[in-house]
């Protein structure tokens, strides 16, 4: 069967961007294009339109939401991070007066740079979240389609009225709000750490399953088992977290578990949260994936033949193991579907 496939495509001004200071990262924007271009030549690419905070208005606040645009719209280096202090509300005498202030305010870390290229980019992630999702919205249903939004920086640890984890804007969450609309939808996070921003944005909703495997710990106030959903969605939230250092034969059972827990709520629509973080070689490497364990995972979330929107979550560097990562995973993919 000939599955529809389209790409919301992140360009220029921005694709790829400095998330640590003095360390770029540009390989999981660059290598999952690559990756998903060689395993679904024919699909379109679209260039998002800029919306000015609109898409990111659906999940989060507007106070908020205006912080990063005023921070797009600084001169690049006008601000200097890393800061010395985090947002602890028992420190707050008055409000904060200046753009520095506010990050403080804004941020739940002291590593997430507002700088104009971040907060830029993360304008763009959303508005593309948003629209290929409306794109996916209006695919043929006759077979499932694709959707790859290759956003920077990530977005699954945004909360509604602060950033942080890197995280700027919740773009799986604004893809599923969008999705939402038109029917039930899984969000599957496979990203190393926890999903906690798509979790919160999503707690009460009962149209929208959420779904974390991740390593235990990060961001160590979220993320637990017995996160299960608030009053008005029981069971609308499932958290599989790993002890470290599992490898597959540990976070397989768990992955099934998620597929199973996605095919009973029956939804219309998965949005996949993907993250390369859980490969041994990817930074703190903590749950010992293999390159072809992604390719299994990829030929698995395949098989649930949803119509299917893909955000960019964790990676780390090492540009030759994520090519691999990726080319495993869309290829994967790609036999399940041709």
């Amino acid at each position: 069967m000939n599955t529809p496939s389209v790409i919301a495509e992140m360009t220029s001004p921005y694709v790829e961007n400095q998330e640590f200071p003095g360390i770029v990262y540009p390989t999981s924007v660059t290598a999952t294009l690559a990756a998903f271009r060689r395993s679904f030549p024919d699909a379109e690419r679209l260039a998002p339109e800029p919306d000015g905070g609109t898409a990111a208005l659906t999940v989060h606040s507007p106070d908020y939401v205006e912080f990063v645009k005023e921070g797009s719209g600084r001169a690049e280096g006008s601000t200097k991070f890393p800061l010395n202090v985090i947002a602890v509300p028992a420190l707050k005498v008055s409000e904060p007066r200046t753009f520095v202030g506010r990050h403080i305010q804004y941020f739940f870390d002291e590593i997430t740079q507002a700088t104009p290229s971040v907060c830029e980019g993360a304008l763009h992630s959303a508005a593309a979240s948003q629209q290929g999702a409306r794109r996916l919205a209006q695919a043929d249903r006759s077979s499932p389609g694709l959707v790859l939004v290759p956003s920077r920086p990530p977005g699954h640890h945004a909360l509604p009225t602060v950033g942080g984890g890197l995280c700027v804007f919740a773009n799986a969450a604004i893809a599923a709000r969008e999705l939402s609309r038109s029917g039930r939808v899984a969000v599957l996070d496979i990203d190393q750490d926890h999903g906690n921003g798509t979790q919160a944005v999503f707690y009460d909703d009962p149209s929208v399953l959420t779904v974390s495997i991740h390593a235990e710990g990060w961001p160590h106030v979220a993320g637990f088992a017995e996160e299960t959903g608030g009053p008005g969605a029981p069971g609308g939230n499932l958290n599989l977290p790993l002890p470290t250092g599992s490898g597959f034969d540990a976070y397989l059972p768990a992955f099934e578990t998620a597929l199973g827990a996605i095919r009973r709520f029956a939804p219309d629509y998965l949005v996949l949260a993907l993250g390369y973080d859980a490969h041994r070689e990817q930074g703190f490497g903590l749950l010992r994936l293999d390159v072809e364990d992604f390719g299994v995972l990829g030929r698995r979330i395949a098989e649930l033949r949803l119509p299917t929107l893909v955000t960019t979550e964790g990676c780390y560097g090492y540009y030759d193991s994520t090519a691999e990562v990726a080319n495993a995973f869309f290829e994967g993919w790609a036999e399940r579907w041709r």
